[in-house]
């Protein structure tokens, strides 16, 4: 017998606070990939991340186990969709430049020929 959870605002504002915290937990890692060299931004993407993980333990007390399925099955699939994206985007852009690739190869060797035709004396 499945039991559903009930919508209660303790409920969603656990919700939201794990989707928060997943959120944030990725965001971290834009000022470190940035600043790599930069000791105070690192240490406090560290200390948010940190933070991050008391967010997501409020998040699960207040949505309960219930909660925590959703918000990372959404999360997830939310995930999964933008990798999808991202994937056929490259996709897309690495048969562009293929194709110009290949236009200007020939573009240049029909200019090799024409040069070369051109040193021929003609007889």
């Amino acid at each position: 017998m499945e039991t559903k959870q009930e919508v209660t605002k303790r409920f969603i504002f656990g919700v939201v606070l794990i989707v928060v915290s997943l959120v944030l937990g990725k965001a971290v890692l834009i000022p470190i990939l940035l600043f790599p060299e930069s000791d105070a931004w690192r240490i406090s993407m560290i200390i948010i991340y940190a933070f991050s993980w008391v967010i997501i333990l409020a998040g699960i007390y207040f949505a309960g186990m219930e909660g925590w399925r959703l918000a990372t099955h959404k999360y997830r699939e939310y995930s999964m969709r933008t990798v999808s994206k991202v994937k056929e985007k490259s996709r897309n852009a690495v048969t562009r430049m293929k194709d110009r690739g290949r236009h200007a190869a020939r573009k240049t060797a029909a200019a090799l020929r024409e040069a070369k035709d051109r040193k021929k004396p003609n007889m």
